[in-house]
């Protein structure tokens, strides 16, 4: 049972009430908000103030494009500053934490930078890639190494352009659809630079900075935006490779800024292609789990990312047979088909979290509410539930009103907002249920002490065949 109440200072850190609400649609969970918190006080009112930060702006300063935070885009991403402090609040120092939703590697790059070893997991390819360069330090050589290869790339696919070349492929129907011809060409010889330098040190790098500027020079309107939604766009020629070259200085910069706030000895961080679901790969024993699991219903990751992973020659289709809570299954399912659906999902996520927590062990989530069909799946509630059931105890929670985006589910919270929730389990026992007692032995029926008369079988007469019966086939020998 959750104890409902609000956060109160010093855990407040809201935005002026006078300030106008920033409409902008931002990649990361957090927009702020009045929180509740319900369970025990202490770790409630650490949950709260994980939750308690300002709304994302463009500004370089923002903690939430700080270094490496700042670089490739991500939808639904935890924030860094809600990421750091459920770290320093629910891991020991020194400690392991793992996030096997990893993503673009918010969670791990947090661990590393508070002092705590990182272990990721995540199906998606693309979010591999990400994680383990944002949490690679580099050193100054490794960094003007790549500005050069990236300027040597550009310088490449320059000179492709201004010689008129053709393309290096054919381009399946979607791509020539997403992007201006000639920017096409060019993401083409920026990619033929790129894969001519598999064996490079660089390589890992210069695939992140393709990566990047891919959905910016499309006609689409962004990472999250429906496929056939496209905006009109008018790229001049060459700037393709300009933008290529100054996103790997600025990769570069990041990078350097990063490494330069680990603390020493650097924390050890290992990401894995790994599904949350299974047991295999095992990551060990680890202190926490911190992780915020995709919503319900709300995002098709693998259909997002689609142009970048087929960009990028990754393959992707585990991460589409076995992507966790996507959209595109849930519209599949009725409501009630749906919320056990989404149970059976987190019922198998805690039941692999569980023999890699000590005893007591945390594992804290961030997840949001969603909706299927207008039905409302109260995350909080849907967690507390499924938990019990896999060995493990709700301690704590605090939750923010969220603004939901999706049309034809809007009246799911017509009556009730949706909220986004940080939610304490603590590791305890597996409750085993216990087997059904067996029934008692039936009484010896008495012996028969006379037969009744049975009534004579009738023997049945069969039709005459209209012609003698002839086998089809051969007889077997």
């Amino acid at each position: 049972m959750w104890l409902i109440g609000l956060a109160s200072p010093p855990y407040a850190n809201r935005m002026n009430d006078d300030s106008p609400p920033d409409r902008r649609r931002r990649s990361l969970t957090n927009v702020g908000g009045d929180t509740e918190t319900a369970g025990d006080a202490d770790p409630a009112r650490a949950l709260a103030y994980a939750l308690e930060v300002a709304p994302s702006s463009d500004d370089e300063d923002d903690p939430a494009r700080d270094h490496v935070h700042g670089f490739h885009s991500y939808p639904a991403r935890m924030h860094p500053v809600t990421a750091g402090r459920l770290v320093d609040s629910f891991c020991k120092p020194g400690g392991r934490v793992f996030d096997p939703f990893c993503g673009s590697g918010t969670v791990l790059v947090e661990a590393m930078l508070h002092g705590r070893r990182a272990v990721g997991g995540d199906l998606n390819p693309l979010a591999v890639l990400l994680a383990r360069r944002k949490t690679a330090p580099r050193t100054e050589a490794e960094a003007e190494h790549l500005v050069q290869q990236a300027a040597a790339c550009a310088e490449f696919a320059d000179a492709r352009r201004k010689a008129r070349a053709g393309a290096s492929r054919h381009f399946p129907t979607e791509d020539m659809e997403l992007f201006e011809p000639h920017v096409l060409l060019e993401l083409d010889s920026l990619r033929v630079a790129v894969f001519n330098r598999t064996h490079d040190p660089a390589f890992p790098d210069l695939q992140l900075v393709l990566s990047s500027i891919l959905v910016k020079l499309s006609k689409k309107r962004g990472d999250t935006a429906a496929a056939g939604i496209t905006a009109v766009k008018r790229t001049a020629a060459g700037f393709p490779a300009k933008l290529f070259a100054r996103k790997a200085e600025e990769l570069a910069r990041r990078l350097g800024a990063f490494t330069r706030r680990l603390p020493s000895p650097t924390p050890e961080v290992i990401v894995a292609n790994a599904d949350a679901t299974a047991r295999e790969p095992s990551p060990g024993p680890v202190d926490a789990v911190i992780t915020s699991p995709p919503y319900a219903a709300t995002y098709d990751y693998s259909a997002q990312h689609a142009l970048r992973l087929r960009w990028l020659a990754m393959d992707g289709d585990e991460f589409v047979k076995r992507e966790f809570g996507s959209r595109a299954a849930y519209r599949r399912r009725s409501a009630d088909e749906a919320r056990v659906a989404w149970c059976g999902e987190l019922g198998r996520f805690l039941a692999t979290m569980h023999p890699l927590l000590p005893a007591d062990g945390p594992l804290v989530m961030v997840v949001a509410d969603s909706a299927v069909w207008g039905t409302a799946l109260r995350a909080d509630e849907i967690v507390a539930e499924v938990s019990r059931k896999h060995g493990f105890t709700p301690v704590a929670r605090a939750s923010q009103p969220r603004p939901h985006f999706h049309g034809p589910t809007m009246k799911a919270f017509q009556e009730r907002p949706r909220h986004e929730h940080a939610i304490l389990l603590k590791k305890g026992e597996i409750q085993r249920e216990a087997p059904p007692k067996a029934a008692p032995p039936k009484p010896a029926s008495p012996a028969p002490t006379g037969w009744s008369r049975a009534k004579p079988v009738q023997p049945v007469k069969m039709p005459p065949m209209s012609r003698p019966f002839k086998p089809r086939g051969k007889p077997k020998a």
